[in-house]
């Protein structure tokens, strides 16, 4: 342990997440540092993903939840409306807080770690008057970045409804929050590095851009290639990704080539309807994405950021075919900083894949700025970073 960690306040730290993998997986390297440092832990999280958090050493606290994915969820799928997605959060907001505040009625933590879409922390962050940071996996607000991922600041009836609902609920709390400030934190540790983040140079000055911070992920098993084959990743993630015709197209484009095919198709498809793929390819309902990206030459993947820092932390080009929500605007940022390319699933063919796969491995611009973005990563600081801005607040 080095001197400076040795000198910090042991402290106790609540995490907070929601139950979806984009926005889990980010923050499992920094809790398992935590702990081994000596801070106490709890995460609060559901059922589905005690075994991801166990492997952390953190305490787990588990809640009931109304989220697409988890046991008490009474939708199958994440919705695609801004606005029925922010009603759909300040309701698992309102089932959440009591379960967490009874949970910690004895023993309040030191500090709150939240992830960006974990609302109830700022509510509890609030009432126990206890120090939060936010940990974003994704783009942070900065000026003018509204202009590329839109927002409900726009006054129609729907828009105006649903900020008028959180603000009641915050009152109804007797908490000192608006909705704004669900989207503007005070301070945040940013999972991916500066150049990435629309309008970086804008961000606040307290949101430290450390890179992604990665941890072992036992719990998703091993994978190494079996033969000398390059290797291209195919995965739309754990959401929206009911898209057999999309895959059975990249199976057109991909099966029978020189590339070993890794193909990621979710909970909602069955591998068998793929059973007649060429013998280049693998289809698996889900893989050890950070480990198989590790090995790859392409990843074809929905543009959800964990899977794009996770493709460039590995020096990946990537072929982007968002799916829903910021997406599109991580898919339009990987184009325009010459990291890859974008195509619409919904049309695109197998020869358009092949071109695709031919552009992203064999362009001098894109590999070069591959290559760039990968040191950028390098450099951000990540998890040591991370863990000394936690630090810088629990020292006496």
């Amino acid at each position: 342990m080095s001197t400076s960690a040795q000198n910090v306040q042991r402290a106790y730290v609540l995490f907070a997440s929601i139950p979806a993998h984009g926005h889990v997986n980010p923050g499992l390297g920094l809790v398992t540092e935590l702990v081994a440092r000596g801070h106490r832990v709890s995460y609060a999280t559901t059922d589905e993903f005690v075994p991801q958090v166990a492997e952390t050493g953190a305490e787990i606290l588990r809640y009931e939840s109304l989220l697409p994915g988890t046991s008490g969820s009474q939708r199958p799928d994440w919705p695609d409306d801004q606005v029925e997605a922010q009603h759909l959060f300040l309701d698992e907001t309102e089932l959440v807080v009591p379960q967490i505040e009874r949970a910690f009625a004895s023993d309040r933590p030191d500090l709150i770690v939240y992830e960006v879409a974990a609302f109830p922390a700022l509510v509890l962050s609030e009432k126990w008057q206890v120090a939060r940071i936010q940990l974003s996996p994704t783009h942070v607000h900065s000026q003018g970045i509204e202009r590329v991922l839109g927002g409900l600041e726009e006054d129609t009836p729907e828009k105006a409804a649903v900020r008028s609902r959180y603000d009641r609920y915050f009152a109804e709390q007797g908490v000192a929050l608006s909705f704004e400030d669900i989207g503007m934190p005070v301070r945040a540790i940013v999972t991916i590095p500066r150049k990435f983040q629309y309008f970086g140079e804008n961000a606040e000055e307290s949101f430290e851009f450390v890179g992604p911070m990665f941890s072992e992920r036992a719990f998703q098993g091993t994978w190494s290639p079996p033969d000398d084959r390059p290797v291209v990743v195919v995965s739309l993630g754990s959401a929206y990704n009911d898209r057999l015709d999309f895959y059975r197209r990249c199976v057109a484009a991909f099966g029978g080539t020189e590339w070993r095919v890794v193909l990621a198709v979710g909970r909602d498809v069955d591998p068998a309807e793929l059973a007649d793929a060429p013998g280049n390819v693998e289809v698996h309902q889900w893989i050890p994405q950070l480990q198989v990206l590790s090995h790859a030459g392409a990843f074809l993947t929905h543009a959800g950021m964990g899977g794009v820092m996770e493709g460039l932390f590995h020096g990946v080009p990537l072929i982007a075919a968002p799916q829903a929500a910021d997406q599109f605007a991580n898919a339009a940022r990987i184009e325009e900083l010459g990291l890859g390319v974008q195509i619409d699933s919904g049309t695109t063919t197998p020869e358009q894949l092949r071109d695709a796969l031919t552009e992203v491995t064999s362009n001098p611009r894109i590999l070069r700025h591959v290559a760039e973005m990968r040191h950028e990563i390098e450099e951000s600081g990540g998890l040591a970073r991370a863990v000394t801005r936690i630090e810088s607040f629990l020292e006496p």
